[in-house]
């Protein structure tokens, strides 16, 4: 879904389809929450990752997991403008991390 917000605009779907419709270095902000693996269940439909259908955080191996987030944050950091920012947030423990 996309949504206009006074000049910009928010995106919100799967991060690595979303993401793929967005020009390189074409963002200024990006705010995630991407989940704990093993923590919980969604309940959001299977997704095929290539080597694994599931839901992200529930992938038999850690490796695994850790493969599938990074391939999201690599589309991620293509489509951040050099001087842009990705804010990862962790609402369960109240915290917000700037990287």
């Amino acid at each position: 879904m996309t949504v206009q917000v006074g000049n910009g605009v928010i995106h919100t779907g799967d991060a690595r389809e979303v993401l793929r419709t967005l020009s390189p270095k074409s963002v200024h902000a990006i705010v995630t929450s991407p989940p704990y693996y093993g923590h919980r269940q969604y309940g959001t439909p299977p997704v095929d990752w290539g080597d694994w259908r599931g839901e992200l955080g529930c992938e038999p191996t850690p490796e695994l997991f850790i493969a599938h987030l990074t391939s999201a944050l690599h589309e991620a950091h293509r489509v951040l403008r050099d001087d842009g920012s990705l804010y990862v947030v962790d609402m369960g423990r109240r915290q917000v991390v700037v990287l």
